[in-house]
């Protein structure tokens, strides 16, 4: 047999470590590979919800409920892979298998209790997301059925209707935001993930 020389065997090798990663994705949904950093699209978006936050709680009189909300992996990945039926499809609206839900509900109830674990509460992280019409836990109120809802803006109705969702998601420790801006079926749709770093609370 041939002998490999060092470039064939570090080829080989790293094909293998990239065989294995995706092997132990599998069973699960369908997510894209996680952004090394946010889009323009995200970061515009992130910056557009600082900005209303600020002219929120300035115009009610209440400077010091100002804060600089930071972006989140963590909470971007959870969003990521929460939409990813709704990628995968490339639909804005899927209605899942019972077989499919519940491999999507195993799957997004481990990712939600890691974070919750890493974040120091329960009420670190909610069972839904901002843009999507689907709450973990509770498939059959939905009828296994995934709708992305607000199609991506920095102004306007949408924006609107997506910074006062958030707003009323918020908690007095939430300086965190997951971000994902998906196109799916040529537009272009947003999801905010509110997150609250509660561990100072429960050390």
């Amino acid at each position: 047999m041939k002998e490999m020389n060092r470039r064939e065997f570090l080829t080989l090798t790293g094909a293998a470590v990239v065989a294995l990663s995706l092997a132990g994705c599998g069973g699960g949904s369908y997510a894209p590979p996680a952004p090394a950093a946010p889009t323009q699209k995200e970061l515009d978006l992130l910056k557009a919800l600082n900005r209303a936050l600020e002219d929120h709680w300035t115009e009610l009189g209440i400077p010091q409920k100002i804060r600089t909300l930071s972006y989140s992996q963590d909470a971007s990945d959870f969003a990521r892979h929460f939409v990813s039926p709704c990628v995968k499809a490339d639909k804005a609206e899927v209605k899942m298998t019972p077989e499919q839900n519940a491999a999507f509900e195993n799957e997004m109830q481990e990712r939600l209790k890691a974070l919750r674990q890493k974040y120091g509460a329960e009420g670190a992280l909610g069972e839904g997301v901002i843009g999507c019409e689907y709450v973990l836990g509770y498939p059959a109120l939905h009828d296994y059925n995934m709708k992305l809802t607000i199609p991506y803006e920095v102004s306007g109705k949408n924006f609107k209707d997506a910074f006062t969702k958030m707003l009323n998601k918020m908690k007095m420790e939430t300086r965190d935001l997951g971000i994902y801006c998906p196109t799916v079926a040529g537009t272009d749709y947003m999801v905010i993930v509110p997150l609250s770093d509660m561990r100072s609370q429960h050390p």
